[in-house]
């Protein structure tokens, strides 16, 4: 269930787009361990769980860079007591609890108190906050996530397939928004709200995107009730273009379905507007922009967002680009943010890359082998090693290693090359039983804990599938290289790797 995290607020990045064949359900956790910036405030998760066996329940915080995972450790009463970072003015918090992932959120001084019997979680389960207005806003997170989870995922089964028209997928996706926005416009004139239907609005809007009919159809709200005048005259026809302080400051969706939007060239316009509730800054004509380092400039829109997108794309550039294409960016784009937190991160990032860049000596490390060998890199020296970081829920990564992977193995069955299949979304008894019924050739090895383990973040893994070459002299050749699938491209740079010595 882990697999959820991020499937809702990743729909449009680029990274999910080197990741999928087609289906976002089916794409792998995002994480970025190796961006840090300091967190403007704190919050508390606090409470207590009956019949516990476990030392510790895990969840995880968005962040405006870097979506974290924390245990949180219980005592032998069932207590817990846990101080949590939060970036924006609201942070979304994933409680992976009963084999799901329970989605609320928190704001700055927030104290959240979580109460549940483990033998009895769905009839026990309760979350609160001494504030009122906040209290309210996670009832509704609740009822949203129980009423819709469901639907969401069989909606997006719907609209993956190719024997249904734009306008039939269209109306799915306003159906299902209508429902979501009503449940989540329940207090609508209550402050807290406001967040609630930014999310829903940008999360469906998101999905427009996704299929490619965004401008050709519009988010509308049905019947004629005070709500749905509301609705529609706050998120009309064009909402998504205007730039929103408030959407930025406390809505994951708005971000990155903002970073989709601006990366495939499209328009952003920094516009006062009648409604106060969307205010969100001062008159500009609507710039042309474009998510390549060619034409920032054209990114007339100020302030922290900016900033913002500019940093997260440099962080998607490292993670799928050669470092040399993605350093050209990096040397264009980095004198123009002004925001010291994403100015700091970006430099941690180019820190952590120069370790990687071709010609940089690979990161050592040893895993364990599915044999319960441990395996470490040293061992290869003479060989050029191709690492295939993947995992058993990540339907890409399946895909490449039953249909692209098997010809590697026969054009090299006999060359100085060892194929390193690394696992990182996995117990190790899940992952043993799938190398089984997957029959997966090479020398397969466990790297338990993903983001915290070590061998990801040294090799800046922010998504699987990831392939890295390191060459005869222990040398990265490239640590964003091809998928098997991709032929030629990949066969070229195997080829090159071996005729050096």
């Amino acid at each position: 269930m882990k697999n959820l995290l991020f499937v809702a607020l990743l729909f449009l990045t680029e990274t999910l787009t080197a990741q999928t064949t087609k289906k976002p359900a089916q794409t792998a956790i995002i994480f970025k361990p190796l961006i840090i910036s300091a967190p403007k405030s704190t919050a508390v998760i606090k409470g207590h769980v009956k019949n516990f066996t476990d030392k510790y329940w895990e969840l995880a915080v968005t962040g405006d860079l870097t979506n974290y995972s924390l245990k949180i450790p219980v005592d032998k009463y069932g207590n817990f007591n846990k101080v949590i970072n939060i970036d924006g003015e609201t942070e979304d918090i994933y409680l992976y609890l009963n084999d799901e992932a329970i989605t609320v959120c928190a704001q700055k001084n927030d104290i959240l108190t979580i109460n549940w019997d483990n033998k009895n979680f769905k009839n026990t389960f309760s979350i609160s906050s001494p504030k009122k207005g906040t209290n309210e806003r996670l009832q509704t997170m609740i009822s949203i996530y129980n009423l819709y989870r469901k639907e969401i995922t069989e909606l997006s089964d719907t609209l993956y397939s190719d024997n249904i028209t734009d306008s039939v997928r269209f109306n799915k996706i306003n159906s299902l928004y209508n429902k979501e926005i009503f449940t989540a416009a329940k207090n609508l004139d209550h402050p807290e709200t406001r967040k609630l239907i930014t999310d829903v609005y940008y999360k469906y809007t998101g999905l427009l995107n996704e299929y490619g009919l965004l401008g050709k159809y519009h988010l509308r709200v049905g019947g004629n009730s005070n709500a749905a005048k509301k609705l529609n005259q706050l998120f009309g026809p064009e909402a998504y273009s205007i730039k929103s302080e408030f959407a930025y400051r406390n809505c994951n969706n708005y971000k990155y379905f903002i970073y989709s939007y601006l990366n495939s060239g499209k328009a952003l316009k920094e516009t006062r507007i009648n409604d106060p509730a969307l205010r969100t800054g001062v008159d500009h004509p609507t710039p042309t922009i474009s998510g390549h380092s060619a034409a920032i400039d054209n990114l007339n829109f100020s302030g922290e967002l900016r900033d913002w997108y500019i940093t997260y794309m440099l962080k998607i550039k490292f993670g799928t680009r050669s470092f040399t294409d993605a350093k050209s960016i990096f040397d264009d784009l980095m004198p123009k943010v002004r925001t010291p937190r994403y100015a700091d991160s970006l430099k941690q990032l180019y820190a952590t890359m120069l370790l990687l860049k071709p010609g940089s000596p690979a990161p050592e490390f040893s895993l364990k082998s599915d044999k319960g060998e441990m395996i470490s890199l040293q061992s290869l020296r003479g060989k050029v090693v191709y690492i295939d970081f993947w995992g058993v829920n990540c339907a890409p990564c399946i895909s490449e290693i039953q249909h692209a992977t098997p010809y590697l193995h026969g054009r090299y069955k006999d060359k100085s090359i060892v194929f390193l299949n690394i696992c990182v979304d996995s117990d190790e008894r899940t992952w043993r039983n799938s190398l089984a019924s997957m029959n997966v050739e090479g020398i397969n090895l466990i790297a338990e804990g993903w983001v915290n383990n070590q061998v990801c973040q040294k090799y800046y893994v922010t998504g699987i599938p990831h392939y890295v070459i390191i060459g005869r002299n222990g040398k990265i050749v490239n640590n964003n290289s091809a998928r098997p699938s991709f032929g030629t491209e990949l066969t070229n740079e195997l080829d090159k790797a071996l005729s050096n010595k």
